[in-house]
């Protein structure tokens, strides 16, 4: 077993919850937030009331999902299978981490301004990388025994979240756009959660 492994494991299994957190506590005490209509960004745009709470949260989801798959290349390796799939996803962490850090949203929510355009861009690279990540998590966890089935898993998370994704496209800036945000947001959160929850009961 990998030192600290279980460790590892834990702060994946605690990143998505917190991130869920931010937009849970959003809805009771930001007046007028709606799931079904906002973003998540918008909670921390400039000028938002609780800015500095929900980065705080956001930036402590990166740093645990970052941890995380920092542990879980080294289970993989330890197991003799291929990085290159936690690899990817890590890199799109790091680049996420990025996002709260220098790129919020402008006021109102809105992705105008150099800060605002780069929020875009940004969410929306990590949005491939993190695509990019399950396929090769698909291809790669074929190869490593006591990770099958998890394979066929991330290939199925990965059809989930280009749907999802694509309905949240067509959804942008209108009255479900939060909805639609919602479920990319569920789907990649409990991927991580799964990946971390096995990770902690895997014997290298």
């Amino acid at each position: 077993m990998t030192k600290y492994q279980k460790i590892y494991a834990i702060c994946g299994m605690l990143s998505p919850i917190v991130f869920n957190l931010i937009w849970i506590i959003g809805g009771i005490i930001q007046p007028g937030y709606n799931h079904i209509r906002d973003d998540v960004s918008s909670l921390m745009a400039l000028g938002a009331p609780n800015k500095l709470l929900f980065d705080i949260m956001n930036i402590i989801n990166f740093v645990l999902a970052i941890i995380f798959l920092i542990g879980l290349i080294l289970v993989i390796k330890e197991l003799e299978g291929p990085i290159v799939g936690p690899v990817i996803l890590l890199f799109g962490q790091i680049l996420g981490i990025t996002v709260p850090i220098f790129f919020p949203l402008n006021y109102g929510g809105e992705p105008t301004g150099f800060t605002g355009m780069m929020h875009l861009i940004i969410v929306m690279i990590t949005g491939f990388i993190a695509l990019g990540g399950m396929i090769a998590m698909w291809r790669g966890l074929r190869k490593v025994d006591e990770w099958k089935g998890y394979d066929v898993y991330s290939l199925i998370t990965f059809i989930l979240t280009l749907i999802f994704t694509m309905i949240l496209v067509v959804a942008a800036g209108s009255e479900i756009m939060g909805l639609a945000e919602r479920f990319v947001i569920i789907v990649n959160g409990q991927y991580i959660f799964v990946l971390a929850f096995k990770t902690y009961h895997t014997n290298g």
